[in-house]
Order: C-alpha cells, then sequence, then structure tokens
C-alpha cells in the first residue's frame, strides 16, 4: 500500500495529469486481455470476449493507447497492484478498488499542490495576448481591490468560465449571463466543462455542440498552466526527469512554444 501511495505521488508530473485510475485500469486490464488471447497464453468463451468487444468499441483507440501505456508505466513502478490483479478473488479486487481510490486523492492533492504555485502569475495567463491586449481592468495577486474582480466578477474571466453550453448565450448578452454566473442562475459544475478548457483564441471560439471533444482540453490557458507546472515550478531534480520523460509521452501535447515569451519565471 505505502508503495503505491508513494507512486501516486509522481503519476501526475511524470506520467498522465488528467488520469482516473479507475478507468485507466478498467480499460488497461481489457486490453491486456485481448492481448493474450491474440498471443494464446489465455482461453476465453463467447460471452467474455462480447463483453469485452461491446466495452472497448466505445472507447476511442488513442484513449485506449494511451490508458495502455498509462497502466503499463504504473504497474512498472507499483508491482503490488500486479499482484492485485492476477490475485483474482473478490478480496483481492476490493483491495485493489480501495487503493486506486487512496492513490487518486493523493494525485488530487498533488495536482492542487502544484497548481497553488500558479495562482500568482494567473493574470498573465489568462489574456491570450497579454502585451498587446491585456485583462481590463487588470489583475495584480497582491492587491485587494484587484483580487475582488477576479471569477465571474470580471468580464472577460466570467466568459472563460462560463460552462461551454452557455458560451453562444454569453456572447449574445454577456451582462444578463455573467449576472446567472453569479447568482447561480446558470449552474457550474464539474460536469459542465468550462469554456477555456476548448481551443480557440477565444476560448470555446470553435465549440460544436455536435461533438463536444472537438477541442477539449486544447484550451490556451490549459497548454501554458501545463508547461508552467510540468517545467516551471518544480523541484530541480525533478525537472532533470521530466526532460527524459516527457518525449516519451506521445500525447501530452506539451511544448516550450505555448509558454508567451512575457510571463515570469520563478527564481
Amino acid at each position: 500500500r505505502d508503495q503505491c501511495l508513494h507512486v501516486a505521488r509522481w503519476i501526475p508530473r511524470a506520467i498522465d495529469m488528467y488520469v482516473v485510475l479507475k478507468d485507466t485500469f478498467r480499460i488497461g486490464m481489457l486490453l491486456e486481455q485481448e492481448d493474450a488471447v491474440k498471443d494464446g497464453t489465455l482461453i476465453e468463451d463467447e460471452a467474455t470476449k462480447k463483453e469485452r468487444e461491446e466495452t472497448l468499441k466505445h472507447v476511442k483507440k488513442e484513449v485506449q493507447e494511451r490508458s495502455k501505456r498509462t497502466y503499463n508505466w504504473i504497474l512498472m513502478s507499483a508491482p503490488y497492484l500486479r499482484t492485485l490483479i492476477k490475485g483474482n478473488t473478490t478480496k483481492h479486487q476490493k483491495e485493489l478498488g480501495r487503493i486506486l481510490l487512496e492513490m487518486q486523492d493523493v494525485i488530487g492533492q498533488i495536482c492542487s499542490e502544484d497548481a497553488s504555485k500558479l495562482k500568482p502569475y494567473i493574470g498573465c495567463y489568462t489574456a491570450f495576448d497579454a502585451e498587446n491586449e491585456p485583462l481590463k481592468p487588470a489583475i495584480y495577486s497582491d492587491n485587494q481591490k484587484s483580487c475582488a474582480k477576479m471569477g465571474v466578477n470580471h468580464p472577460q474571466l466570467a466568459a472563460m468560465l462560463c460552462p461551454i453550453k452557455h458560451l453562444a448565450a454569453y456572447r449574445k448578452d454577456p451582462k444578463k449571463v455573467q449576472e446567472q454566473l453569479q447568482n447561480g442562475q446558470v449552474k457550474m459544475h464539474a460536469a459542465a466543462w468550462p469554456a477555456f478548457a476548448y481551443e480557440g483564441d477565444l476560448p470555446g471560439q470553435h465549440f460544436d455542440p455536435h461533438n463536444m471533444q472537438d477541442g477539449l482540453f486544447k484550451g490556451y490557458l490549459m497548454r501554458w498552466c501545463d508547461d508552467q507546472a510540468y517545467t516551471r515550478l518544480i523541484s530541480p531534480h525533478f525537472s532533470i526527469c521530466l526532460r527524459v520523460t516527457i518525449p516519451l509521452v506521445q500525447d501530452a501535447s506539451l511544448s516550450i512554444s505555448h509558454i508567451p515569451a512575457q510571463l515570469p519565471t520563478e527564481p
């Protein structure tokens, strides 16, 4: 258990920042089962095969590949999880589920710790072109009056935080929807992706309501924050580790070129 929780601290920094362990392990185990059938080391009945294929057909190929890679890296780092998977009893399955939940909690804590280091610089991140078109009014982390205008109280930030399905209405009548965000009439919850999560110089600019996955997690703010969290606001010894790891993560979509030149660096 201690081995697994220790590994969990490094998962968001060196393997996958957005991993959902429950889903990753379910997909990884199914793909592993599929490989074992192909190479003849596992014989399965038709019902098991049909159930596996039915599940995997709803998972995109790139998600399968990423899940399998993440799954294998975690098992290599925490072999006790492999022991639980091979145990194949109700007791082992419950233990596996419990440890994965504990690991997910640790991952969340680490992400929060890393994200907290970005707060002093958030005013530099939120505008796509901070030098020529900065936030109006400007935000200063050490100014109490300025901080009172953050979040949905700021006209530009409200547009970025607006749930994507309400973004069209926000553009038609910004003041009205901003008030709805402030009074809670427009709900902002975990299941409603904010506009800044989507691609575009203006967050959500190319959003397609018929294909909500298109452009998701490609917003410039998320890319810049990922770059900063991975390469600037971490300890020197871990930076060395990342120089080796990041090139191996083929779909991490991280590129130093996405970091705007005017961003401050930590001393």
